[in-house]
């Protein structure tokens, strides 16, 4: 159910995008390229693939067979894709009840890669999650973006922040 909603939410939010000629990379193109041994291709090797490529990506993630290094990673790459859909999905792969700490870790950290400012409002209501390593990444996430607010965010944060990774994070990022 939770993979037809996501492929769904993509789906929707991709309808207003302009007419793209490039066809869609393969499945196993794209599997191929996650599953590389020692890292994951640049940037422009993804980009190269057009923006058809998030629809794989998302595909990817939501086949339970696929290994979860490759599910983890279509996250991930998702961040080179930054439009509406993506936003859409990656939101979705954050929120979804029951998710796993890794995943949405790895989802908050591609928001604020793909929208850096505009992602502030997705991120911060997971300084707040029960998880540590949920609320570290989405610490990292905010200091990259480095906005007023952000900073404001992570200042706030470090008043409350309880667990020693946490505030090591916090205290390291927020050094002048």
């Amino acid at each position: 159910m939770r993979s037809l909603l996501l492929a769904g939410l993509v789906l929707v939010a991709s309808m207003g995008a302009p007419l793209v000629t490039s066809a869609q990379p393969s499945v196993e193109r794209v599997r191929q390229m996650l599953s590389a041994y020692e890292q994951v291709p640049p940037p422009a090797a993804w980009q190269a693939l057009g923006p058809r490529t998030l629809g794989v990506l998302v595909a990817l993630y939501n086949d339970p067979r696929e290994p979860t290094y490759v599910r983890l990673r279509s996250v991930a790459v998702a961040a080179h894709y930054p439009s509406e859909a993506c936003r859409t999905f990656l939101r979705a792969v954050a929120q979804a009840p029951g998710q796993r700490d890794l995943f949405v870790r790895t989802a908050l950290l591609a928001l604020g890669r793909a929208f850096g400012p505009q992602a502030l409002v997705d991120i911060e209501p997971f300084l707040e999650h029960p998880e540590p390593v949920v609320r570290e990444a989405s610490v990292r996430a905010l200091s990259r973006i480095g906005t007023p607010q952000a900073l404001r965010s992570l200042r706030a944060r470090m008043d409350v922040e309880r667990d020693a990774v946490v505030r090591a994070t916090l205290e390291r990022l927020l050094r002048p």
